[in-house]
């Protein structure tokens, strides 16, 4: 979208910032922010110390390993379930989907499962397929369902984190959940409400897995942690470049180079909505009519994300009451706490349904946020976790649909849905166990493999 006439200005006074209203959109000029290298900024240099901590706690040298189950019937913890058919079905439908469309190669990549060697065509395409037949099959239950899955499959227990971290001890795995938030008011123009603007992918946005700087692959390291930047800029030229910082690109740095595609009330409902990385908005059109749209994840600017809690810390500033109140009473504080000393940005695009990685539809309640270093997507896993029951635990199907910044190693986030409902039932942090179900006699031996529980 074009900028158009500039026709008022107001001075941010914390920064000395001219804020422009264009038609209601509000833009912030280059060249006066503040200053923000850490030797002259100490709530930046207390965030860059966050980032280093951070990167050191999420960044485990070693993947997290598997052993095989011996006898899963008897060995799998299924004596009490807690799960609904439709939904695996469901989730399994969509992996299916998903690994059909992969390449040749992409199928032939294999992960090693204990001490086989096993290829993404068995652990993603042809576990989900035989796993959706047993759940298809006449006057299924999901009770049924799992035991049969259970003896008709190859089971791999994961071996958890490698030592005690807090609450969660050697072996287990830390569990969380996530969700979709209620769609949030917005508007597909500018106004004097709806001001702040959210931004479509840019051409070219690429993702590098794993980047090794040192040979010239990607664009760079983070100038702070040292780590390889994951997104960057295909300049079609066999060259890459680094993205700007939400700051430069709310002072124009992709003016023409990426779409604008909402206006939300104010920066914290931005901030918001990044947070989720993806949700729906209720869109007012230019005739007065709403459209409920749907905004998945399309991909970052690579750069580190600042949360508002630790910028708040940083600071030595506690907010009573609702934070959306306050930066609405505060815009100068809002632009200072969630672009000023947060670089990271979050580009979308328009979807039919709630998307994990490599676009796929997500699930709620059967799909799961892994490591995929730990965990690769499309694995058909059985979660076992702490509940009120019998059992004192509960165990599930659910399939490996999507990746995390933070989840690393030994860490499974569920997605419980959207709305309100699904906000409680993410309220959740425990720990339990993962095990992984590939196709019977997939894969090829790896020699010299000792693969055992840890201890």
């Amino acid at each position: 979208m074009l900028m158009k006439k500039i026709v008022a200005a107001v001075l941010l006074s914390v920064f000395g910032l001219a804020v422009f209203p264009l038609s209601g959109e509000v833009a912030y000029p280059a060249g006066r922010a503040a200053p923000a290298a850490s030797g002259h900024d100490p709530v930046q240099h207390c965030l860059d110390l966050v980032q280093l901590n951070l990167a050191r706690k999420i960044a485990p040298a070693l993947r997290v390993t598997s052993h095989p189950v011996q006898s899963p019937p008897k060995d799998l913890p299924i004596q009490c379930l807690a799960g609904d058919l439709n939904e695996i079905k469901s989730a399994l439908k969509n992996q299916i989907a998903n690994c059909e469309r992969k390449s040749a190669e992409e199928k032939a990549q294999t992960f090693q499962f204990g001490c086989r060697m096993v290829k993404n065509e068995d652990y993603c395409l042809n576990a989900s397929t035989e796993m959706l037949t047993i759940a298809s099959l006449p006057n299924m239950d999901y009770t049924t369902f799992v035991n049969r899955a259970a003896r008709e499959f190859d089971w791999y227990k994961s071996n958890g984190s490698q030592g005690n971290e807090g609450n969660y001890k050697a072996g287990t795995t830390r569990f969380t959940a996530y969700y979709s938030p209620t769609a949030i008011e917005a508007s597909a123009d500018p106004s004097d409400v709806y001001r702040y603007p959210i931004y479509a992918a840019p051409e070219g946005l690429t993702y590098f897995e794993n980047p090794k700087p040192e040979l010239g692959q990607g664009c760079g390291v983070d100038a702070v942690t040292k780590l390889p930047i994951h997104w960057c800029i295909d300049n079609k030229n066999g060259t890459y470049s680094a993205l700007p910082t939400r700051e430069q690109i709310a002072q124009g740095a992709l003016d023409g180079k990426s779409r604008r595609i909402a206006y939300f009330r104010s920066l914290y409902d931005v901030s918001s909505f990044m947070l989720e990385g993806a949700g729906s908005v209720n869109l007012r059109q230019k005739d007065g009519s709403v459209e409920n749209v749907l905004l998945n994840f399309a991909g970052t600017n690579g750069r580190p994300n600042n949360m508002i809690g630790d910028v708040l810390k940083c600071e030595n500033k506690k907010i009573e009451g609702s934070f959306a109140a306050y930066y609405a009473r505060h815009p100068d504080e809002a632009y200072r706490d969630t672009v000023h000393y947060n670089p990271s940005t979050v580009f979308y695009h328009r979807g039919v349904s709630y998307e994990g990685v490599d676009h796929i539809p997500i699930t709620p309640n059967a799909s799961i946020a892994t490591d995929p270093t730990s965990i690769p997507t499309g694995t058909v896993t059985l979660l076992n976790v702490p509940a009120t029951s019998a059992c004192g635990t509960t165990s599930s199907i659910a399939v490996a649909q999507d990746i995390g910044g933070r989840i690393k190693g030994a860490h499974i986030d569920r997605y419980t849905g959207a709305g309100p409902g699904a906000g409680t039932r993410a309220n959740f942090n425990n720990f339990g166990f993962v095990f992984m179900g590939v196709p019977k006699g997939a894969g090829s031996p790896v020699h010299d493999c000792v693969s055992k529980p840890a201890n």
